[in-house]
């Protein structure tokens, strides 16, 4: 996605009355499908776009446990405080896992 692209959901907004968040949020819930659909993937994913660049991101959410039973699903505890020592059980990890070849992916999706 680019900076035309973020025009054009602008002009949306303007043109037709649609606000640009709820736009964004339709496309980043298709995106998440488009992920799971294309990458066969259980894990419990987030889309972000960027609403000033169109850049966007996959995050895999992880929730911190103590016995890890689902690797796509959960992270122990132990795990999740090497990226923050803040980290507590039942807590969300998140982890970019944006796949290189998404974008064009997400250009059909959109």
């Amino acid at each position: 996605m680019n900076m035309e692209f973020i025009e054009a959901l602008h002009e949306l907004e303007k043109g037709r009355g649609i606000s640009a968040e709820i736009l964004f949020e339709a496309i980043e819930a298709a995106l998440i499908s488009a992920y799971k659909k294309n990458f066969g993937s259980l894990q419990n994913v987030r889309v972000l776009i960027d609403r000033l660049t169109g850049e966007f991101k996959v995050y895999a959410r992880k929730t911190v446990v103590d016995v890890v039973e689902d690797a796509r699903t959960q992270v122990s505890l132990e795990e999740a405080r090497k990226l923050d020592p803040n980290y507590e059980f039942e807590d969300i990890v998140e982890y970019e896992v944006t796949p290189r070849e998404f974008g064009r992916i997400a250009a059909q999706t959109a």
